[in-house]
C-alpha cells in the first residue's frame, strides 16, 4: 500500500530542521559572545579594555606621555620612553612621571633649580620586563563554543593572552642642601686635624734636613733637595702660626689633599654636587703641594700625611705632578 507524502508535511519538517539549526547556531553564537565577554573582562592588557570599549586607561597613558615629553618639563624623547611603553605596564609611564615630579618638587621646595642630570639619573635606573605571550589553545576554545571561533576575534584573543611586563622606577635619593654654617664647622674641624698633620710633616722634613746638613760634599740634587725642604718648612711654620686667624694657609698648603679629605666628610659630596665651592676651597682641588724627592713623598704617604690618590709636585722630577701611591 503506497503512502502519499503531502507537500505541506515536507515543508513543516524542513521548517522544524531549520529551527533546530537556528537554535543550535544561536546557542553557539551566545557561547561565543559569553566567552568573548569573559575574556574581555578578565583578560590582561590595556588593549583588551580598549577593544571592549573601556579606553580610559589608553587616554590616561597618552596624557602621561605628553607630560613626560613636554619640552618645558622633562622633555623625554620617544627612544627613552619606548621600553616603558612596550612593557605593557599600564602604570609604567605614570610611575616615571610621579617619581620625576616628586624629585622636582623637593628641589623647588628648597628654591633650587631642577638639574637635567637628575632626570638622566632616574631614567638610567629604570628596569623593564617585557610582556610575555602564551599560545592560544584553540581546541579548548572550539570545544567550549561548539564550533571554531570567528577569525575576526583571533587578534583580539591573542592580545588578551599576553601578560603585561613591568616597569621599575628607582626612587630618587634627594640630598638636602648644606648650610654654610655646617660647611664652616666641617672646614674648621678638618683644619684642626690638618694642623696636627702639618706638625707631623714638619718633624719628618726637619729630620731629612738634618741628614742633608751632615753631608759635607752635597751633590746638586742634594743641594736642591735641601733648598726645597727649607722652603717647605718655612711655609709650614707660617701656616701653623696663622691657622687660627687664616685657615686658608693650611688649606692651600695641602691643596687637593685637603679637598679630597673634605669630600670624605659628611658634607663633602653634597658640597661638590649642589653648592658653589666656597671661596676658601676654590682652587684647592687643583693645588698640588710640593715635595722635594720621591723618597720624601713615599715617607709622607706611609706616615698618613698624604693619601693614595693625592697629587704632589716632585722637586727632583722638575716639579712634575705625580699621583701618590706609586713606588718609583
Amino acid at each position: 500500500m503506497a503512502f502519499k507524502i503531502r507537500s505541506a508535511g515536507i515543508l513543516k519538517e524542513l521548517d522544524r530542521q531549520d529551527e533546530v539549526k537556528r537554535l543550535s547556531q544561536q546557542r553557539m553564537d551566545e557561547r561565543e559572545k559569553l566567552y568573548m565577554s569573559l575574556a574581555a573582562k578578565y583578560g590582561p592588557g590595556t588593549l583588551a579594555q580598549q577593544a571592549s570599549g573601556k579606553g580610559g586607561a589608553t587616554d590616561s597613558l597618552a596624557i602621561t606621555i605628553q607630560a613626560l615629553q613636554d619640552p618645558k618639563g622633562f622633555n623625554l624623547s620617544d627612544d627613552l620612553l619606548a621600553p616603558v611603553i612596550a612593557s605593557g605596564d599600564a602604570l609604567g609611564a605614570r610611575k616615571l612621571l610621579e617619581t620625576l615630579n616628586g624629585a622636582k618638587s623637593k628641589f623647588e621646595k628648597d628654591s633650587r633649580a631642577f638639574p637635567e642630570s637628575v632626570v638622566e639619573e632616574i631614567v638610567a635606573g629604570i628596569i623593564t620586563r617585557q610582556p610575555t605571550t602564551k599560545p592560544l589553545d584553540m581546541d579548548k576554545i572550539t570545544k567550549l563554543i561548539g564550533r571554531e571561533i570567528d577569525e575576526i576575534y583571533l587578534p583580539f584573543l591573542q592580545t588578551m593572552s599576553t601578560t603585561p611586563g613591568e616597569v621599575y622606577v628607582p626612587e630618587y635619593a634627594y640630598a638636602e642642601p648644606v648650610s654654610f654654617e655646617e660647611l664652616d664647622k666641617s672646614i674648621k674641624t678638618l683644619t684642626t686635624t690638618q694642623t696636627l698633620i702639618a706638625k707631623q710633616e714638619k718633624n719628618i722634613l726637619q729630620k731629612e734636613l738634618n741628614k742633608l746638613e751632615d753631608i759635607t760634599n752635597q751633590t746638586d740634587a742634594q743641594k736642591n733637595a735641601f733648598t726645597l725642604i727649607s722652603d717647605r718648612l718655612g711655609t709650614l711654620d707660617n701656616a701653623l702660626d696663622t691657622v687660627k686667624d687664616n685657615p686658608a694657609e693650611i688649606i692651600n698648603l695641602y691643596g687637593n689633599s685637603f679637598y679630597n679629605k673634605m669630600l670624605g666628610t659628611a658634607y663633602g659630596e653634597r658640597i661638590k654636587a649642589q653648592l658653589p665651592i666656597p671661596s676658601i676651597l676654590k682652587g684647592s682641588e687643583y693645588e698640588y703641594p710640593q715635595v722635594a724627592t720621591v723618597q720624601i713623598a713615599n715617607i709622607m704617604l706611609d706616615a698618613g700625611i698624604f693619601k693614595p690618590g693625592d697629587k704632589v709636585r716632585v722637586g727632583e722630577l722638575n716639579n712634575d705632578v705625580k699621583t701618590l701611591g706609586y713606588r718609583n
